[in-house]
């Protein structure tokens, strides 16, 4: 008895961690770089060890398609789209889009041959804009990126 109580205490502590298993530290790692410029992603990604997880449909680690960078000197702006008024609802899947607009830079895989494996994914020059992010928002922080628009 004392076993399945523990065993249940342990699979609602697991439920309770983020969807992505992603913290906002981790969520700073992938996606937050001040003054990130268009010729860093290949130089980034590598050196933040920044690849898809292993899945049940892929049980290797991969490179990721695309890494969005949010260019930002002040990495509080950004937690203050989790905050009211910083954001509003976005769609059904619990996300939050931001009112204000952030300059972003997204990273796209070069397709190489051989394909490539990490840790020597090699990105093109990234493509800077201003957009507003899109985000999943935990415990007032970003802990997922969804997007831009």
């Amino acid at each position: 008895m004392k076993i399945s109580i523990f065993a249940g205490v342990l699979l609602i502590s697991a439920a309770v961690l983020s969807v992505d298993g992603q913290s906002w530290a981790q969520f700073q790692n992938k996606h937050i770089n001040a003054g990130m410029t268009a010729g860093q992603c290949t130089t980034v990604i590598a050196a933040r060890g920044i690849v898809n997880p292993p899945t049940l449909n892929n049980p290797k680690i991969s490179c990721k398609g695309i890494n969005t960078f949010i260019s930002i000197q002040d990495v509080n702006a950004v937690p203050d789209i989790c905050a009211v008024g910083g954001g509003d609802p976005y769609g059904n899947n619990g996300m939050t889009i931001s009112k204000a607009t952030f300059p972003i830079v997204d990273c796209k895989l070069v397709n190489q041959n051989p394909p490539a494996v990490p840790y020597n994914c090699r990105y093109g020059n990234g493509v800077p804009s201003t957009r507003k992010i899109i985000v999943r928002c935990e415990n007032g922080k970003p802990v997922h990126f969804h997007g831009s628009k």
